[in-house]
């Protein structure tokens, strides 16, 4: 009897615990009401080159306003991929949550525009990804666990047969 009691117990308290970690946690971005949300997207591009010549954009759309960015990186050193970059930089987009926010989980959604070309393929496209993340307004003294948004070769892949 003892041991079922502390299984149960145990039990309840991985359950409560999961509960408040989801309630707070989860979350691409977190911020108080009246400070800054900042999204961290990373780029894991194994077979997909990005073109250092054209209009890379990566744009952050919340309920308080958006945020863009421009793709960069370091040249890629193959002479023959000269006009691409050898791999991209991570991006920090920023909002701002109004003061007075209720907190909660908010729905945004990250849009991610890339000329590429597939070294695999030999295919050259533009690449538009939609991404929905969440940005986590917090009350004062709580701490969210966030995570970084990470854009791949499978997340840009384009509908049809290449997906």
């Amino acid at each position: 009897m003892k041991h079922v009691v502390r299984l149960l117990l145990l039990w309840l308290l991985l359950t409560v615990g999961t509960a408040q970690a989801a309630a707070v946690g989860g979350a691409q971005a977190a911020a108080q009401a009246g400070h800054t949300a900042s999204l961290h997207v990373t780029f894991g591009l194994r077979d997909l080159l990005v073109s250092r010549d054209a209009p890379n954009t990566v744009h952050l759309s919340t309920p308080w306003g958006q945020a863009s960015a421009e793709v960069s990186g370091a040249a890629h050193p193959d002479a023959t991929f000269s006009g691409y970059y050898r791999s991209v930089r991570p991006l920090h987009l920023r909002v701002r949550v109004p003061a007075g926010t209720r907190p909660g989980q908010y729905p945004a959604t990250l849009h991610a525009r890339l000329f590429t070309c597939d070294q695999k393929r030999g295919l050259c496209i533009r690449r538009d990804a939609n991404v929905a993340v969440s940005i986590q307004v917090v009350a004062a003294g709580v701490t969210a666990e966030v995570r970084p948004t990470h854009l791949t070769d499978a997340t840009l892949a384009p509908l049809g047969r290449f997906r």
